[in-house]
Order: C-alpha cells, then structure tokens, then sequence
C-alpha cells in the first residue's frame, strides 16, 4: 500500500481489520502497546501525540483483532513483524486524515457559498454542529479522567450499590480496584525491567509477556474474587464485536478490557480501559436488573451531588455549601439547585447530570447528539438560569434541604452556573460552544464532567482563586476555542486567560493540557516528581502582592471579591509596579509624618487604583478612604476602583478596603468631594447628610450606608 492511495474511511477500517487478523499480529501489536503507552514523566509535557497511537486508536485495533480468534503460537519474521507495525500506523494516519478531510471539504464549500452569494451569512454554529465534523473531536480527544480518578470515584459513585455489586458479581470495587492497581505494577515493572534478547522469537514473546498474567499473579487475592473479576471483564476471541465496523461504535474491549487467549492466560493490552470500566460496567449490571434499575438510576443521581458537595465542601467550607436547595415562589417548588456554593458576593450554581453520550452521538449523528446535549447540558442550563434569577434578583425562596429558608448574610451580585456530567462527556466543552441555546443576557455556563471539576479544585484550592477562574472562564466563554478544560485550565495556571485586544477569537492548544498530564499525577502521587512538573505554572511571584491578597481576604469585608478580582487582573507588572509605589508612599509617610497618596489608571482609564498612606489611625480611616478613592474615580470617568489605605509603621500592607465598580454617572455631590479631596495636603470625608441612612452605600458594597460606611 503506498501513501499515495486514496481510501475511504470503510476500506481503511477494513484495511486495519485484516491486518489484524494476520497471523503473528499480537506481537506487533505487543510492540506498539509499549511504544505508546509507556511514557517517560520527564517527557509528559513534550510528548507529539500525532506520532503515536492514542488510547481510542488502540481499542479500536484491539476491538476489531477480537473479532476473529487469536493464533497466537505464530511468530511473525522480523520483516513481517516490521511491516505490521508500519502499516497499522499508516492506516491509523490515513483514518484520521480522512475525518480532517470531511471537514476541509466542508469549510471548502462553505467558504465559496459565502463568496458566490454576497447575503448569505456565515453561520458558524451550524457548520461546526455537523455530525460528521463533530465525531473527530470526540472520538480524538482526551481520555476523560486519569486511571485514579476513575478508580476513587468508582467507591463514591456506587456507595449504596455495594451489597447489589457482591450479591451478584461475587467481587468488590475496592478489591477490583487493587487489581487493576497490581495488574498495572506488573506491567510496569516487566517494561522497565525489559532486557532486549538476542533471538527476534524471544524478543516477540517478551513483548506480549510485558501485557499478559495468569492467575498465579494475583495469587494473594481470593481465588473466587479473582474468577469472577475475570467473567466480569474478559472476551474471548471470535465471540464478541460482529457488528463492529467502524469508530463510535460500542467496542466490547471497553468494558471488557481482558482478552482471554487460553486457559489461565490473559491479555490486558490497553490498561486504562480497566480502570474506566471499573466505573461505568456497574451501571450497565445494574441497568439489566428489572428489579433493582430503578434504585440504582436514584443512587447515581444522589452520587453525583453528593460527590460534587464534597468537592465544593473542600473548597468554600462546609457552612458555605448546600445541597438540594429548593426554589421556591408562593411556596410552589419550581425547580432546584443540586449544589450551591457561597464566597463573598459570589456564588456557584452546580447541576449535575447522568446523562451520557449515546453510540449514534459517538458516530455523528447530529439529532441525537443534539438531543444528548440537551438532556446533559441544556436542561441542567436551564434550570440554573432559574436558580441564578432567585439568588441575584432575589425574586423566589431559597428552602434548605432541612426545609429552611435560606438567608444570605451578603448581597450575591453574580452567580455562576456549573453543568457537571457524572460520567466523560467526549468534546463537551466544544459541543458547549456549538450547541448551546441561549438569551443574549443570559451569561454562559461551564459545562464539564466531575473528573474536570475535581482537578480544578485541586489547583484552585482557595475559593476566590476558583470564583476567579470561574468568571474567566464564563466571561471569556465565546472568546476561546479549545479541545477540553484542562486545556483552558492549563492556559490559566500557566499565563492566566487574558483575552487578546487584536483578535476575536483564540484556539488554545492541547499543549496546556499535556502540562497538566506532567503535573496533577505526580501532585497527587501517582508518578515521580521530574522537571516537567515544574512547567505547568507561570514562574512570576511577588510575596508582598500575594500578602496584600490574603489580607484582602481576611478582612471579609462585604464587596470585596470584586476587588480580589481586580488585583488578580493585574498579576504580574501590574502587581509589581503597585507594590512598588505603596512601600514608595509608604516611606514618605514615614519620614514627614504626612499623609500621602498615589493613583494608577488601568485600560485608558476604565480602572484603577488609589492607595493613601495616613501618619496615625482614624477612625475616620475608612469614609477618608471612600473620599478619595471615590473622587479619582469621578474625576477620571473610570467605572471601576479600588482604593487602599494604610497607616505608617503597620505590619499589614493595606488597613482599609474599598472598592466601586458601578458605571460612572455624572453626580453634584461626588463632583463637589472631587474638587476638594483631590487638592494636596487636604483631607476629605463624605457629606454623610447627603446620604440617606437606608440608602445603598456609595462605596458600591450593595450593603445599607449605616451598615458599611456611615457607622
């Protein structure tokens, strides 16, 4: 076959079938295993994924090898076996190809229509929501979840399936779990261990050996539990994937990731599909019981929220996080948020779905894929915009799951809506993008699996470092074009997601993601820490500037997550030129004993920030503060503003707070405070009798002036 050839997508699946069925093929397949599968940590960050098989590639070799029974007592010639491998990488290449070529072909078309026809628009939406275009991003992306992940999760998420799970499987996840972990070992060990022989037979056999056990391998586990793991998770060759004929398509390799080749001697040639279905097989168990399918649909919906709880738990604080909590108008329920998390004047709207994607969604069936997303996203969607309007707008009752009101103790101007799947959801964030039903004014959710939103909770520990990488994410969710959130995650732990003022649009690239691949499983212990773990965070730190953060946070002053915001944007130079000129401010204070301040405007003066540095404390410190920070606002027509003040010879950066972010109108008073607070030397309070005591604050905090700055 030379390169040259042009195949259809059934002729190249039917090329890669036959191949397969050739004799001796399991040791070349044996070589390529190790060859992409085995990964060097130093190597994770770098690694070109276009020139090596990826882990769908190799199930659907493996799915369509175990079509036909495996001879597996022929060795294949050193010329055979190296034609074997270059075909199959040939053929894999060509496939993908030709899934790129329906949409070069596409966009072709597209392009001159918009050119012969000068009205016709370009709809964006409907040319990327093409089934066909569709199923490359999601049989080409990423894995989903790491092997651990799948593996933890597993516990949580059949916690109340446990006695159905041994009554009729005879095994246990937790003992599943440890195999899988132990096959893994072996299989690592064997490949590290591996000694090249000077015979080619040996060299085959050696290969294949690195992916194959017997039961005595697994001798220190119950000889009953280790029969049954083994009818739970094993084909035989011949018996299983008639029909499969092409990518999308349920694949038995899947959910059955062991191959029995004899007897007592097994093949376990793509490991992560174990651990995956460690944590979806159950379901499907449990969904052929007419008698208990019903309670097994209510314990995974339960799961979801209650694994989403306890991640959020972590974050925001047990008294900061509720579940199940009611929306509620005239005492009519009108929907229900799963889980809702509070920090400052922000909140986190999460709907969780069990909704996964179907075989025709997988194969590019736009209507069911359409129909997919609508039950796992949109819905969810749906029901959070509700949710959002009864927290903001404060139009419904909020009921507790004990059947209490819930009162929020700060007024919440934002809440983010979180679309979480329990199970991968292939391309969400890409479907997200194209799929996705919306008002012009209503803001964009996140829609992510629970495995995305357990590795953002493990970088973004600190809630507002989450709220912020949340409202990033929602403000920028049309801006940017990616393959999955850890690519974005990825981006944003590296050099934050700031939007480009040249361009409308920007594609992030997969290398973010390989960035976290380096990291997160060396974090959590699951791989040795090398040099590569070192590249997934921007190397810029300023101490004094994450001081000044922190005791922004501590003062819990109400409004204050805005002005943690702002600080964020500025990270970096920003960061780095105001520190500088507090502590330059501060010193004048010092040496003269006067008050003395500073101002720096941000984007042609839309923002900015004042800082005062006071000779002695006032009580008085805060409405001088609000004075000042309030005027250069006025005065320089700015709809944002942050003011800081610190009294000379504190330990603290900053003493008081404040922070104004309302648009900028045209106002007597603050045009009168303006002339007087700006001039030098002079100290300005607000005329507090113009201010009535129920009024809003004027320092933008959505609290009653007598409660914030007129105490």
């Amino acid at each position: 076959m030379r390169k040259s050839e042009k195949m259809c997508t059934n002729e190249i699946i039917n090329a890669i079938e036959d191949l397969a069925k050739e004799p001796g093929f399991i040791y070349s397949l044996a070589i390529i295993l190790q060859r992409d599968q085995f990964l060097d940590p130093e190597e994770v960050a770098d690694i070109n994924w276009h020139e090596r098989l990826i882990f769908q590639e190799l199930s659907f070799l493996v799915g369509l090898m175990v079509k036909n029974k495996i001879d597996y007592s022929v060795i294949p010639t050193e010329n055979t076996l190296t034609n074997q491998i270059n075909r199959t990488y040939e053929l894999f290449q060509k496939l993908h190809e030709n899934h790129l070529a329906i949409f070069a072909d596409k966009l072709s078309k597209k392009y001159k229509q918009s050119v012969e026809d000068q009205n016709a628009e370009d709809n964006y939406k409907d040319f990327m929501g093409n089934g066909e275009l569709m199923a490359e991003p999601i049989f080409y992306g990423d894995s989903g979840a790491y092997d651990f992940q799948y593996l933890e999760f597993a516990q949580k998420k059949y916690k109340n399936d446990e006695t159905w799970i041994y009554k009729n499987k005879g095994i246990t996840l937790s003992i599943v779990s440890n195999i899988y972990a132990t096959l893994k070992k072996l299989s690592e060990e064997r490949w590290q261990n591996f000694q090249i022989p000077e015979k080619f037979e040996e060299l085959c056999k050696s290969s294949l050996s690195v992916f194959c056990f017997n039961q005595k391998d697994l001798e220190y586990f119950d000889v009953d539990a280790v029969k049954n793991f083994i009818k739970a998770f094993s084909v035989i060759p011949g018996t299983v994937n008639q029909n499969l004929n092409s990518v999308g398509m349920y694949n038995a390799i899947d959910s059955h990731p062991i191959v029995t080749l004899a007897e007592n001697l097994y093949f376990l040639p793509v490991g992560f599909n174990f651990s995956r279905s460690i944590y979806e097989s159950p379901f499907y168990w449990m969904s052929d019981d007419d008698l208990y399918r019903d309670t097994a649909f209510n314990n995974r919906g339960e799961s979801a929220e209650n694994i989403v709880y306890e991640i959020l738990e972590d974050i925001f604080g047990k008294e900061n996080v509720y579940k199940e909590v009611k929306v509620c108008r005239n005492r009519q329920d009108l929907t229900d948020i799963d889980v809702l998390a509070i920090a400052g004047n922000k909140a986190v709207i999460v709907q969780a779905k069990s909704k996964k994607l179907t075989e025709l969604s997988k194969k590019g069936d736009e209507a069911r894929l359409r129909a997919d997303f609508k039950e796992a996203v949109q819905k969810a969607y749906n029901q959070g915009l509700i949710c959002r309007s009864a927290i903001i707008d404060k139009k419904n009752d909020l009921v507790t799951e004990d059947g209490k009101k819930l009162y929020l103790s700060e007024f919440i101007d934002d809440a983010y809506i979180i679309c979480i799947t329990l199970d991968h959801y292939p391309a969400i964030t890409h479907q997200s993008d194209i799929y996705l039903e919306k008002q012009p004014q209503d803001p964009y959710p996140l829609a992510m699996s629970i495995f995305d939103l357990d590795i953002i909770a493990f970088y973004l520990k600190d809630p507002f470092d989450f709220l912020y990488y949340i409202r990033q994410r929602v403000a920028l969710s049309s801006y940017y074009e990616a393959n999955s959130e850890l690519v974005l995650l990825g981006s944003h732990l590296r050099q934050k997601l700031f939007p480009n003022p040249d361009v409308d649009r920007e594609a992030l690239d997969d290398g973010f993601a390989q960035l976290i691949d380096a990291n997160f499983p060396a974090m959590r212990g699951y791989q040795p820490k090398t040099s590569a773990v070192e590249k997934l965070h921007h190397q810029w730190k300023n101490e004094k500037f994450e001081k000044l953060i922190n005791q922004i946070k501590a003062i819990k002053q109400p409004g204050l997550t805005d002005a943690l915001f702002f600080l964020y944007d500025l990270a970096g130079k920003g960061a780095d030129d105001l520190i500088s000129w507090i502590e330059k401010t501060i010193d004048k204070t010092i040496q003269d004993g006067r008050m003395h301040s500073l101002s720096m405007g941000f984007e042609n003066g839309k923002s900015g920030v004042s800082f005062i540095c006071l000779p002695n404390f006032s009580e008085k410190i805060k409405t001088q503060l609000v004075s000042f920070a309030l005027a250069k606002k006025y005065k320089t027509k700015a709809d944002m503003w942050l003011g800081l003040c610190s009294i000379a010879g504190s330990s603290n950066i900053v003493d008081a707070v404040t922070f104004n972010n309302q648009p900028w109108v045209e106002d007597s008073n603050l045009e009168e405070i303006s002339k007087i607070a700006l001039k030098a030397g002079v100290r300005a309070d607000l005329d507090i009798k113009k201010i009535g005591r129920n009024d809003p604050c004027i320092c933008g905090s959505g609290k009653k002036f007598k409660k914030c700055c007129g105490r």
